[in-house]
């Protein structure tokens, strides 16, 4: 059990924290022909937005609702009914997901009722599904809003049903923030592998894996997690959930539709990919196809030739409490030691790390905490940690969000047992470009030959 430590700082220095709407927003893009649709104003959108094209390298629909000072004081109803009028007029989405944000939140703005005069003023429109989700940034963090958005697609959409027609290839997977389109990518190869029909929640694999969208340019997301797909989830025989945030909404769609749910708290140690194979393995009734066989070879031969350049060496992270869960065990399993570690808010999760503490806070904290244990060997952080493994002096490994210094990074395989060698490589890479072997020794009792050699008169 991890002690968490309060933040008593009145402000952050060096933050690394994102709000909960950017985590709403990022769950959005993984849905067919979506618009996420922020209740606030107009630089709520346009910050995000920032993030999102740096990262992705990708066009991002996104609007807001465009509050302006009187609508906050006066009322925004309006305000929420006119954007979702202009976007179904305009865009044509399938699905559009309203979040609201601080300045909503603060105003104590309704959702349910700012929809529910939208249905009544336009009903044209009553094919499109909206979906609300409350995600102020005041509170909690990208992690919170990214398990709020699917867990209210599965309260909003998925019905509750005692008796229910049961498709035993379909499976459902419920993905945390923490997996990069790469990484979903993989998990989709696993499950088609077994003869399985796997339904992602959410799919950023299929709509923000830096592929050239076929035709024109659309206002939609494309590509993703499809409506009717999801209102079926209730009719999958399992649902696996991957990640320590998709736990509740695991449970959440196991007590509306009886499914059954296997958790998995990551995929980033060779005991939880065993189990999540031999899960995929008992679903199927099939034998572990031969090139999973090899994948899982291949990274036990690559723990054999990195173990003398990573077994032993310091890290220090900061991240979400899903990656802080992942990467600390995939440490444990190859010998790497924490020394500094850093959440931007106190999650349920923190609590069972095995570490002796984990401090709320920023990059300042984890600097503080680096100074305090002597150093450390690794930096693990997203792209605002840059100048500060510049200032250490050590390898950055970049992860999390936002990264928006690096191309590709976007879509590093992490998870899986090719998402694990891989990894080993680069860490064992950046551990022997940072070594400096000492320099040779010079004996001061050392004779050299010229010394030695008596002096020749010639005659």
């Amino acid at each position: 059990m991890a002690l968490v430590i309060k933040n008593s700082k009145p402000m952050a220095t060096r933050p690394i924290k994102s709000g909960q709407p950017l985590g709403a927003i990022l769950g959005s893009l993984g849905l067919e022909r979506c618009i996420p649709l922020i209740h606030g104003a107009q630089g709520c959108s346009a910050f995000a937005k920032i993030f999102f094209i740096q990262h992705f390298h990708e066009p991002i629909p996104l609007q807001s609702t465009a509050m302006d000072p009187i609508a906050t004081i006066m009322g925004s109803d309006e305000n929420i009914v006119q954007a979702l009028a202009t976007l179904c007029e305009r865009n044509n989405p399938r699905l559009i997901t309203l979040m609201s944000s601080g300045l909503a939140e603060a105003q104590g703005a309704v959702l349910t009722r700012a929809i529910k005069s939208f249905r009544q003023a336009w009903p044209r429109y009553e094919r499109v599904e909206i979906v609300h989700v409350n995600t102020p940034d005041f509170y909690g963090s990208l992690e919170n809003g990214y398990a709020s958005l699917v867990e209210s697609l599965i309260e909003q959409l998925v019905p509750e049903q005692s008796v229910r027609a049961i498709r035993k290839k379909r499976v459902n997977l419920l993905l945390s923030h923490m997996l990069t389109p790469g990484d979903i990518e993989l998990i989709r190869d696993y499950v088609e592998a077994f003869g399985l029909q796997p339904v992602l929640v959410p799919d950023l694999s299929a709509s923000m894996d830096g592929h050239l969208a076929r035709g024109d340019y659309l206002p939609v997301s494309q590509g993703g997690s499809d409506l009717q797909s999801l209102r079926q989830l209730g009719q999958s025989v399992a649902t696996l959930s991957i990640g320590a945030s998709m736990q509740r909404a695991g449970q959440l769609l196991q007590a509306r539709s009886a499914v059954a749910c296997h958790h998995f708290p990551h995929l980033m140690t060779l005991a939880e990919m065993d189990r999540f194979i031999l899960t995929l393995q008992q679903l199927s009734e099939r034998p572990v196809p031969g090139w999973i066989e090899r994948s899982r070879g291949q990274l036990q031969d690559a723990m054999i030739d990195t173990h003398s350049w990573v077994n032993g060496r310091r890290f220090a992270i900061g991240a979400e409490a899903d990656l802080l869960v992942a990467w600390l065990a995939f440490g444990h399993s190859v010998g790497l030691k924490p020394v500094s570690i850093v959440s931007p808010v106190n999650q349920p999760s923190l609590a069972g790390l095995p570490v002796e503490s984990v401090q709320i806070g920023d990059l300042q904290d984890l600097q503080d905490g680096i100074a305090r244990a002597g150093g450390t060997d690794l930096l693990l952080v997203n792209a605002h940690g840059a100048d500060l493994a510049a200032e250490l002096s050590c390898p950055l490994l970049r992860i999390g969000f936002p990264i928006y210094d690096r191309f590709g990074e976007f879509r590093r395989v992490r998870q899986g047992y090719a998402g694990m060698r891989d990894t080993l490589f680069e860490l064992g890479n950046l551990m022997q470009a940072d070594y400096h072997g000492l320099p040779a020794y010079h004996s001061p009792y050392k004779q050299h030959f010229a010394d030695m050699a008596p002096e020749v008169t010639c005659v």
